[in-house]
């Protein structure tokens, strides 16, 4: 495991535990990853409890032996003024940033402490400004290189909590009669490489020999694609993701939608032992996530590892990543299968598909 987090403002967050002592609670999104979880374990001076949005981060802590806990940030568990210490590294969506600090407000004791960190093009400064007002405090964040830390103290709640979208709550995409909330890439609107691959799905059917009874939606985010294709006639739909708030979603969409589904916790599919017939996947390679080698061969491997021999997978990608080339590795057939320029659909199967 690696001894640096790849993000410096989480490595921030480490360096300052070391000389943090009292009831600590840790909230750590995808931005926790690569973590060496014993820089975080508990000691004489402090207690280390660890929330987290994501199950791969909650997979690596635990085997570490860390007090964590996997939900959508839902703190309502723990009692009020319980920390003395709440570390954030500030999330790349203002709502889920908002959520947090709000609930700082009311875990935190008097005169704990909210250590924030993060980049300027995150909005730190803004975010250590909003947090300096709803605490009665006033402090500057440190600047270290291109990140900044950011320590507030708690003296007086009275003021009104951020605006953080009714963070926990979720609530209807317009134009669509499925649900949505904050937490989610993209969880106001439709995607529009999904959009992309639905209008295609069709076209993609045909490509079946036998007509696909079992679907695996690989990265769910709400359900969206899964949703779409419910109406081909599958027996059995899976969606799985690696966000708990997208599973919060998709919970209630196939429960509203009467879907005959499951939904599961995992790391690109890494709970799930079936094979399916078809696969679709939009994979996190939009812009802020990574979209190194790394995450595309998790991906693909995936897909093989759960396609049964004669299934197909479709993915969505944007042009600029070289997904049909890096699947030479995994698949025998990869084709093309549509192209608007911003988005490619990205047909693989080991088995020569239908043609016309």
């Amino acid at each position: 495991m690696n001894q640096t987090p790849t993000d410096k403002s989480v490595a921030l967050i480490l360096q300052r535990l070391q000389s943090i002592s009292g009831n600590c609670l840790i909230v750590a999104d995808e931005n926790w990853a690569n973590v060496n979880w014993q820089m975080a374990h508990s000691s004489e001076q402090r207690t280390i409890v660890v929330f987290t949005n994501r199950y791969n981060i909650s997979q690596n802590a635990s085997a570490a032996n860390i007090d964590i806990t996997f939900n959508d940030f839902d703190f309502s568990a723990l009692e009020s003024q319980s920390f003395d210490s709440l570390l954030f590294r500030v999330s790349k969506e203002r709502a889920s940033s908002h959520h947090v600090i709000n609930q700082a407000a009311r875990l935190l004791r008097p005169n704990g402490q909210l250590l924030l960190t993060g980049e300027k093009n995150d909005g730190l400064k803004t975010y250590v400004k909003q947090a300096c007002k709803l605490f009665s405090d006033k402090t500057a964040a440190e600047k270290h290189g291109a990140h900044y830390l950011a320590s507030v103290q708690l003296h007086d709640t009275n003021q009104p909590l951020l605006d953080d979208k009714n963070y926990s709550q979720t609530r209807p995409i317009k134009g669509l009669s499925l649900d949505s909330k904050p937490g989610i890439f993209g969880w106001e609107k439709i995607d529009r490489g999904s959009a992309f691959l639905v209008k295609h799905l069709p076209q993609f059917l045909t490509r079946h020999i036998t007509a696909p009874k079992t679907l695996l939606d690989l990265g769910c985010g709400y359900g969206y694609l899964s949703a779409q294709a419910s109406s081909y006639g599958f027996t059995q739909i899976v969606a799985t993701d690696n966000n708990a708030a997208a599973l919060t979603a998709t919970s209630v969409n196939f429960q509203r939608l009467e879907i005959n589904s499951q939904v599961v916790a995992g790391d690109a599919g890494d709970q799930i032992d079936q094979r399916f017939d078809m696969v679709l996947c939009n994979p996190p390679f939009h812009q802020g996530f990574s979209i190194d080698g790394d995450m595309t061969v998790k991906f693909l491997s995936a897909a093989k590892r759960l396609l049964s021999n004669t299934g197909q997978a479709l993915f969505v990608v944007n042009n600029f990543i070289p997904l049909e080339h890096k699947a030479k590795d995994y698949f025998r057939y990869i084709e093309v299968l549509a192209n608007n320029g911003s988005f490619k659909l990205v047909a693989l199967s080991q088995q020569e598909p239908k043609r016309d």
